[in-house]
């Protein structure tokens, strides 16, 4: 008998999510993560912003962003933004769910 072992391959897992900044206005996008390659990545519908200083857990992520900071808890699909600058106010909260990859996502993120 033979047995073969093939490397795991990482699978980018997609979230459809939203907050509502303190104006009231709702703000749709996507995140992916992937656990295997520890990165993290906001889909706003053009353009795709890789996260630094990420961390995956079995229970959360976390990301650094150029304009924000995120944390979304897996157990219950919650989600938290603190925008670096003053634009929003300060913490925003939403939920994420998962979702395809978005149209339009280059495809080695799929």
């Amino acid at each position: 008998m033979a047995v073969v072992a093939v490397p795991a391959m990482a699978e980018s897992r997609w979230l459809a999510c939203k907050v509502t900044d303190r104006g009231g206005q709702v703000r749709n996008f996507s995140v992916v993560f992937d656990d295997r390659r520890n990165t993290a990545g906001v889909w706003d519908g053009s353009s795709l912003a890789e996260g630094t200083s990420v961390a995956i857990t079995f229970q959360a992520v976390r990301a650094t962003f150029p304009n924000f900071t995120m944390t979304y808890n897996r157990n219950d699909g919650a989600f938290s933004m603190t925008p670096l600058g003053a634009n929003y106010g300060g913490l925003l909260h939403g939920e994420c769910r998962r979702s395809p990859a978005p149209a339009g996502v280059p495809a080695d993120r799929r």
